[in-house]
């Protein structure tokens, strides 16, 4: 049978499969909360900014938005503007 460490004044008791889903809901909230208030969260924050703002850009800029002229088309028309040494690439 496996034993565990357990400090003076707290009892183990059995709880009820409810009651175990509550503490463990109750304290992975409480994990998320001390994240998002920590110093990392705002670094995660600004590397997906870096990250992913320039990929939206891209996809909405190749997909054209309606009213404003494709990427592609606005390419074309810069005279010895060439991508061809960059190889194929997509979106």
């Amino acid at each position: 049978m496996p034993f565990a460490l357990i400090p003076e004044g707290y009892k183990l008791q059995k709880v009820t499969k409810l009651q175990k889903e509550a503490v463990d809901k109750f304290y992975s909230s409480k994990n998320i909360d001390s994240f998002l208030d920590g110093a990392a969260s705002g670094e995660l924050v600004k590397a997906v900014a870096i990250v992913v703002t320039p990929i939206v850009l891209a996809a909405l800029a190749k997909q054209g938005v309606e009213g404003l002229p494709k990427i592609d088309d606005l390419l074309e028309k810069i005279p010895g503007f060439d991508l061809s040494a960059l190889g194929e690439f997509s979106l």
